[in-house]
């Protein structure tokens, strides 16, 4: 289960109080945790000049910046630094802090004084930077960081204070820059046309060719472009030199205004026609700022499974008041509590975690669990908010709301990993943190040296302009993030979740996978496999001969009397008499012997069903059946006799049966390279059954607890080459297993639905199904080639392009273009994941 130690906004190893309402608050002397989305960064040099900075503060503990999410996770202690301050270093660095806005229309708002009063209450709410009430319109627009406060959240403080919301309109920060820099574009295209059209008068016949009025409306026209919609550039460099740094805003401002400026010396007072590039500068500022618009347009993309999942969740629920046959009522969705009765029409979306008290239905959890097919549920099954009532209708009892629904905490873990950065991008924000240094070096070079060779200042600039521009390490700072934010969407569809990006990394490099073997490998119940009444073997998996009848009454005494205990054992023989339409009877004088059996008078007559160890010691014989019993050990089954006067009767054997799925998954483990073990606490000659069973060949057998986490050690301490250690995935329940989870390199915590125990797992697969932690190898994998296969690109790009560009091959407005496609491009490959599908499902 998820626990409140999760909340997103606090740090995971520190305790947190709650208030009245139940919600979390921030303690004394505790280090908090914020997300802030942060506008005006271009590459991985600008992530790297706001962690420098922020590192570099009293008070903040942590802090990693993500220029796919274009956000900042950053712990700090609020005893040393407030928020407001983070947010002035940021701005200091050259960047913004972006806010969510929302127009919220309210019921009751009357005059005034209300107005103000409420704008007060607000605007002294943490999250909410900034509010603005109008009584006249009854709306209220907000400025709110959606990390700190959500809309639900203020909902509540609004209910609370009085005021209804009627309706509301959310304006997304990221389709706001989104359009701002498609209105840059198309402003910037409309200057840029006309002035490379006279930029070429020998092979452009216009009216006004080539007449010094032609060059003055150039002139205005590309300084429009170059300080209008080039400005972001402009202000970008200024606020990163100022903390001695450079970025892309640097390169491209330098060499588009050097272009700019050596053309306006060229111009006046006499135009100068081969002297003139106000095309370079234009071409190159609208080219990459139409990069940045199809860049934002594909990272949007990227994080589409995030907003597809917030989706999930309908608006409004029908609450039934005074249980089944009361009043109905339809409610907004945080306005639900726990205990509240909800009422689910078939096609409707289940609008809570909850649990089933009356109906049947199948529940269609595909995009919450990724389980492809409709489950079939009734009274006391749980139902996962955001999943869809296919069939009838049901009645449910709310048991998670709001943020502590498991659709609202997988988002934000989801988010939280998107945000994080696997080790290879640690090293590739180093490499980028130089790379603008290094790239005006050579491009000072290239200007000196063609220089000396032509003497002629045009034939220099224009060739380090090109190095300038071709260089942007965009997809360089892009290569890694927007991998990651596809992958862990994917990974999310399909029911795992990665904690952070060092996890996915770990995983795609592991040598071994261990799992333990009860409730992971197999069902973690047992199941009664063989019913053998000691005259013949009458029934093997559910086969019966002719004289079954005597079967159905050995059933029926031994399932008679362990209808009374709570034994596994003793529930799996009644499951067996119920499925053959074998009702247990009343029993008399019935007593328990704990560990080893039962015993009780049924139809007149004493029956004894328990170990053979216990009728042994009550004085029954057994050595007409000690082979069959030997027998059954030897596969793994666990064995019971029943005896009836004392005579014995019959013997039941169990089993707790291996998935299907867990000999798929080990095999597939098997064909990806990896050993599997098994790891159990079972005697050797069960473990080395089941082993058999599944294909496994490297069993840890007879392993308590406390052992788990040296018989971890000692795989990984079994290098395949000298002075080099096995990478080892740990697959448990996450609680049982919870200190060998967190000793593995990689601990995989397998749940069931809602109960999912994330403490323990570096990964988390929502689904109890073996075949998961195959996919998510396989899906570690894929992610980590794309990294690598973006990351070359990048690479090669750069590699390629500055030489060409420094020998004066490539022109300019090429080198922006080319720029502005190695982002896209970048990003479109990583776009190309959302297409993945695991080996178990292309059928």
């Amino acid at each position: 289960m998820i626990t409140d130690a999760f909340n997103y906004k606090y740090c995971k190893y520190y305790t947190m109080s709650k208030d009245d309402a139940g919600r979390s608050i921030n303690m004394p002397g505790r280090s908090k945790r914020v997300v802030l989305s942060i506008g005006g960064m271009h590459c991985a040099g600008c992530t790297r000049a706001i962690q420098g900075y922020l590192m570099d503060m009293d008070g903040i503990k942590g802090c990693d910046v993500n220029l796919a999410t274009e956000k900042a996770v950053i712990e700090y202690d609020p005893a040393v630094i407030n928020l407001r301050r983070i947010e002035q270093a940021i701005e200091e660095v050259g960047y913004k802090v972006v806010y969510e806005k929302v127009s919220l229309h309210l019921s009751m708002l009357t005059d005034v004084s209300d107005a103000v009063r409420l704008e007060s209450i607000l605007k002294g709410i943490e999250g909410i930077r900034d509010a603005s009430v109008n009584h006249v319109g009854s709306r209220v627009m907000l400025e709110y960081n959606p990390s700190l406060i959500s809309i639900a959240e203020v909902k509540a403080i609004l209910d609370k204070h009085g005021y209804k919301v009627v309706s509301e309109d959310v304006y997304s920060a990221e389709d706001e820059d989104a359009r701002a820099l498609r209105r840059l574009f198309l402003i910037g295209l409309a200057l840029t046309v006309p002035v490379v059209l006279y930029s070429y008068p020998e092979y452009i016949s216009l009216p006004l060719t080539g007449t010094s009025i032609t060059a003055y409306i150039m002139l205005i026209l590309a300084g429009t472009v170059q300080f209008l919609v080039g400005r972001r550039f402009y202000v970008g460099a200024y606020r990163i030199a100022r903390i001695g740094s450079a970025n892309m805003d640097t390169l491209v401002a330098v060499g588009t205004t050097a272009a700019y400026i050596f053309s306006v010396i060229n111009t006046v007072p006499e135009p100068s026609w081969h002297s003139i590039y106000y095309d370079v500068s234009s071409v190159v500022i609208t080219f990459i700022i139409l990069g940045k618009y199809l860049e934002s347009k594909s990272k949007s993309k990227a994080s589409s499974l995030i907003r597809k999942m917030l989706e999930l969740q309908p608006k409004k629920a029908r609450v039934v008041k005074d249980g089944d046959g009361g009043v109905e009522e339809d409610v907004p969705v945080e306005s639900i509590r726990e205990g509240d009765v909800l009422l689910v029409h078939p096609g409707e979306k289940i609008p809570v975690d909850g649990i089933i008290i009356k109906g049947y239905s199948a529940v269609d959890e595909a995009m919450v669990t990724g389980e492809s097919m409709p489950i079939s549920k009734g009274p006391g099954d749980e139902v996962i908010g955001g999943s869809i009532n296919r069939e009838g209708s049901l009645l449910i009892k709310a048991t998670r709301v709001g943020s502590d629904t498991f659709l609202a905490q997988v988002i934000r873990l989801v988010e939280d990993a998107m945000g994080s950065k696997p080790p290879v991008q640690m090293l590739v924000d180093k490499v980028a943190g130089y790379f603008a240094f290094i790239v005006i070096s050579i491009a000072v070079g290239t200007f000196l040296a063609w220089y000396a060779l032509a003497g002629v200042v045009e034939q220099a600039l224009i060739p380090a302009v090109a190095v300038l521009v071709v260089a942007c390490p965009c997809a360089l700072g892009l290569a890694t993030p927007t991998a990651i934010m596809v992958g862990m969407g994917k990974g999310a569809q399909h029911g795992i979740i990665f904690k952070n990006g060092k996890a996915l990394e770990m995983l795609s490099k592991v040598d071994v996978v261990v799992f333990d073997k009860t409730g992971t490998l197999t069902y973690g119940r047992p199941v009664v496999t063989d019913v053998i009444p000691l005259s013949s073997v009458v029934m093997v998996d559910d086969k019966v001969d002719g004289s079954g009848a005597y079967l159905r009454d050995l059933l029926e005494a031994a399932a008679s009397v362990e209808r009374n205990s709570e034994h596994p054992l003793a529930k799996a023989i009644v499951e067996k008499a119920n499925s053959m339409g074998i009702m247990p009877k009343e029993v008399e004088n019935f007593k328990a012997i704990p560990g080893r059996g039962v015993i009780a008078r049924y139809k007149g007559r004493e029956i004894m069903v328990g170990s053979p160890r216990m009728l042994e010691s009550m004085g029954v014989s057994i050595d007409n059946c000690r082979e069959k019993i030997s027998s059954l050990q030897d596969e793994g089954k666990s064995v019971v006799l029943v005896s009836i006067d004392g005579k014995p009767s019959g013997i039941i054997a169990f089993m707790d049966e291996p998935r299907q799925s867990s000999i798929d998954a080990i095999r597939m483990l098997k064909s990806m390279g990896v050993d599997v073990v098994m790891l159990t606490g079972d005697n050797r000659r069960s473990a080395d059954a089941v082993a058999r069973a599944l294909g496994i060949e490297h069993v840890l057998a007879e392993v308590m607890p406390d052992g788990k986490i040296d018989a971890i050690r000692m795989i990984q301490a079994k290098g395949k080459g000298e002075g080099k250690g096995k990478r080892v995935a740990m697959v448990g329940d996450g609680i049982n297993d919870a200190p060998a989870l967190m000793q593995a390199d990689v601990g995989i915590a397998m749940g069931n639905g809602t109960d999912i125990a994330i403490e323990a797992g570096d990964v988390i697969l929502v689904r109890d199904d073996p075949m998961e932690v195959a996919t998510a190898v396989e899906l570690s994998r894929k992610v980590m080639s794309k990294i690598r296969q973006n990351l070359i690109y990048a690479f090669m790009y750069n590699v390629a392009l500055i030489p060409v560009a420094a020998l004066g091959l490539l022109y300019p407005a090429l080198a922006g273009l080319a720029m502005a496609a190695s982002s896209v491009s970048v990003t479109m490959s990583s776009l190309l994941m959302r297409r993945w599908l695991p080996k178990s499902r292309r059928r």
